[in-house]
């Protein structure tokens, strides 16, 4: 679960648009 790491480091000013990139990439699993 590096995934999220990674979008933070990409968008760490985006963090609203990360915490949803988030939810999909774990619904996703």
């Amino acid at each position: 679960m590096r995934h999220y790491e990674v979008v933070f480091l990409v968008h760490p000013d985006q963090s609203e648009q990360v915490s949803a990139m988030v939810e999909r990439y774990t619904a996703s699993i």
